[in-house]
């Protein structure tokens, strides 16, 4: 076991945390509250459910003989113009990414280390003497600065997660209405190519959401990031016919 390149590695992260100041980092208030939320999610659906077709300015605005292009293109400056208040929000993408493949490495090393642990142990009850206490012990130190920083970055990409969710509360009602009108016209034209793109843009949000629930439950106050989580999943099932639980 290289001990050596596993205590870099865990060098190295620290930096890249410490770079992001994490002490500065202040927790984030959802944008509104689970019943204004709900209330404009019924008027929204509401509004839309009064016609199968989509709204007169998606019509003349999108629904052309380019419409494909049309609406590929602006779902395009719609992910675009989210990342950009993600940024301005105080996200940065490459780093929260970063984040993601250290969290990613770091548990995939600590499984390799529970596994040689139990190998060790067994190996040692075939033994008269004892030669691998040392070896185990190194790996209990080495698990346990793990598991903190595993704890510390997942901390930090849930701070992020709740910045993104935020960004995605504020613009839902646009997001919803846009992609609902969306999959009308695709229906229409039994475009699979454009409801596939939306469910895509979809997956990509709900990925983004996705985080900021953790292992612990949320606080009251959280609970509205599990309906919007939902929305959006109830949008990406409309557009590629998928039933949820």
């Amino acid at each position: 076991m290289d001990f050596a390149n596993i205590k870099d590695q865990i060098s190295k992260i620290k930096s890249e945390i410490q770079l992001l100041n994490p002490d500065d980092i202040q927790d984030t208030e959802p944008y509104m509250d689970v019943i204004e939320f709900n209330k404009m999610v019924d008027s929204v659906k509401a509004k839309l459910q009064q016609s199968s077709n989509e709204s007169t300015f998606f019509k003349n605005v999108f629904n052309t003989q380019d419409y494909y292009q049309n609406i590929s293109t602006y779902l395009e400056q719609t992910q675009m113009s989210i990342e950009h208040k993600i940024k301005k929000g105080g996200v940065s993408p490459d780093s929260n990414k970063r984040l993601q493949q250290s969290l990613k490495m770091i548990q995939d090393i600590i499984d390799i280390l529970v596994i040689e642990y139990g190998n060790s142990t067994k190996n040692d009850k075939k033994r008269w003497i004892k030669r691998d206490i040392g070896f185990r012990k190194e790996i209990k130190n080495t698990l346990s600065e793990l598991v903190a920083l595993k704890d510390q970055i997942k901390k930090l990409i849930k701070m992020d997660s709740k910045i993104v969710s935020n960004v995605i509360l504020k613009e839902f009602k646009t997001i919803f209405v846009f992609f609902s009108n969306c999959i009308k016209v695709a229906k229409k034209h039994n475009d699979e190519l454009l409801l596939v793109e939306i469910a895509g843009i979809s997956d990509k949000i709900l990925a983004m959401i996705q985080p900021v629930f953790g292992v612990k439950s949320l606080n009251i106050n959280e609970l509205i990031y599990y309906y919007l989580f939902y929305e959006i999943r109830e949008l990406k099932a409309s557009a590629i016919g998928q039933k949820l639980a």
